[in-house]
């Protein structure tokens, strides 16, 4: 069992005397609630902690989803009175916290800042330039010099290894191409980092530095040497192959980038889906991909509208040279701020042989039914309804809203994964305009 650690956390500033502080901690992708601590006195919140693991922590307030500050937990290095800090609520902007002193805190203070530096997006950091490659490369000769004055750290053995891009040292000549330098870290990414630590992907770091590697090979349009960057490496270690192949699905279908999805599909799902290598939404959102996959005829639908009336799917497809389902949802608002536009581009190419069968996927007709009436869609929009919806994520490749597939006249998948901001481009490709 996980020992308790005791917590207290003295907060001067705070703008409101009863806000409460959510203890949160990252894990492979996303920050997770661990812990609720309301109704500070006098300030401080006082409670005990279970840290599950070492790794990257944060203090967040309810009142401000942008006040929090992270911190590292490494739980063989807690004082073994526990935690006892002062925090400025002005201050707690997003940046690293000293819990206490050690060398542990001492290197994680060192070199998150320099990461920040280098990893936080902002609109004047050009990724592709030299002057941003030679940053990059300082902060990677920084991170060797924390390692080496911090040895057996937690900070040392992951962080360190994990947040800077890989050095080059080819040809002295390219090392004033920029391109050549981009290219270089971007297919090296994973070079160096400890894929057996079971904490890697406890730490924002390594999401972080595989995500801006992914920049350069969607500028270029070309996957396929990520993906394999990415994934042999990953083969080292199990837990690193299943959380891979689902970064890179994810990767591949939020971009809506075809020929990523189909390689990655293709060369190494037998690696991913042997039992309990990955999770059953994994599993089932690649049946979905298969059974939709360009070629195959999609699985015909008769569903009621918002007057009752059954429309039938294969109908509307051999009423059409190219039918795009749309599946959406009322609360949705990127399906809100979609909508209008597709409106148009359906006005001027229906006559040319374009159509719409949308299909709410709201958890009951109450949610969606008023937005619908709204919309007054002049295509036909019908209602899947939840009972209805038996194994629908193994049926149709939904992982969000909107979603787009285009089929032909006879309910022949032409595309799986259509780009909203490329939708009138797109268009005119499937009607061969």
């Amino acid at each position: 069992m996980v020992a308790q650690t005791p917590v207290a956390v003295k907060v001067n500033g705070l703008q409101a005397p009863t806000v409460t502080m959510i203890v949160e901690y990252f894990a492979e992708d996303n920050w997770k609630n661990l812990q609720v601590i309301k109704d500070p006195q006098n300030g401080t919140y006082a409670g005990k902690v279970n840290f599950p693991h070492d790794g990257q922590y944060r203090f967040r307030f309810s009142s401000d989803p942008k006040r929090w500050g992270e911190f590292l937990i490494v739980r063989n290095d807690i004082p073994a009175n526990g935690i006892d800090i002062t925090l400025e609520y002005a201050q707690l902007k997003g940046h690293p916290i000293k819990l206490y002193e050690s060398p542990e805190q001492n290197a994680y203070m060192e070199v998150i800042p320099k990461f920040n530096e280098v990893s936080i997006n902002r609109d004047s950091l050009d990724r592709f330039g030299l002057e941003y490659q030679m940053r990059e490369q300082a902060f990677a000769k920084a991170c060797a010099e924390i390692a080496t004055k911090y040895p057996g750290t937690f900070t040392a053995n992951v962080i360190a290894r994990s947040a800077p891009a890989p050095v080059y040292t080819g040809n002295p000549a390219h090392a004033q191409n920029a391109d050549s330098l981009v290219r270089f870290v971007s297919l090296h990414v994973m070079d160096g980092k400890p894929i057996q630590h079971p904490d890697l992907l406890h730490h924002i770091a390594f999401v972080r530095r595989i995500n801006i590697a992914y920049q350069y090979f969607e500028k270029t349009k070309q996957p396929e040497p990520y993906i394999d960057a990415l994934m042999k490496k990953s083969l080292e270690s199990e837990a690193m192959t299943s959380y891979m192949f689902k970064f890179l699905l994810d990767k591949m279908i939020a971009f809506r980038n075809e020929p990523g999805l189909s390689y990655l599909i293709m060369w190494y799902a037998d690696d991913c889906t042997e039992e309990g290598h990955i999770e059953d939404n994994t599993r089932n959102l690649l049946i979905a991909l298969d059974r939709v996959k360009p070629g195959k005829t999609i699985e015909f639908l008769t569903l009621p509208d918002a007057d009752g009336k059954m429309i039938s799917s294969k109908q509307v497809f051999s009423e059409n040279k190219v039918t795009i389902l749309l599946f959406w949802r009322a609360n949705c608002n990127h399906c809100m701020e979609f909508e209008p536009k597709l409106e148009e581009y359906y006005a001027q190419y229906h006559s040319k042989g374009l159509g719409v069968y949308g299909i709410g996927t709201d958890k009951t007709l109450e949610e969606w039914l008023p937005q619908d009436k709204l919309n007054e869609s002049p295509w036909p929009s019908v209602f899947l309804a939840y009972d209805q919806r038996k194994d629908f994520n193994k049926r149709f490749p939904v992982p969000s809203t909107p979603t787009l597939i285009a089929v032909d006249s006879k309910g022949v998948v032409l595309k799986r994964l259509i780009t909203r901001s490329k939708i009138e481009s797109e268009i005119k490709e499937l009607l061969g305009l």
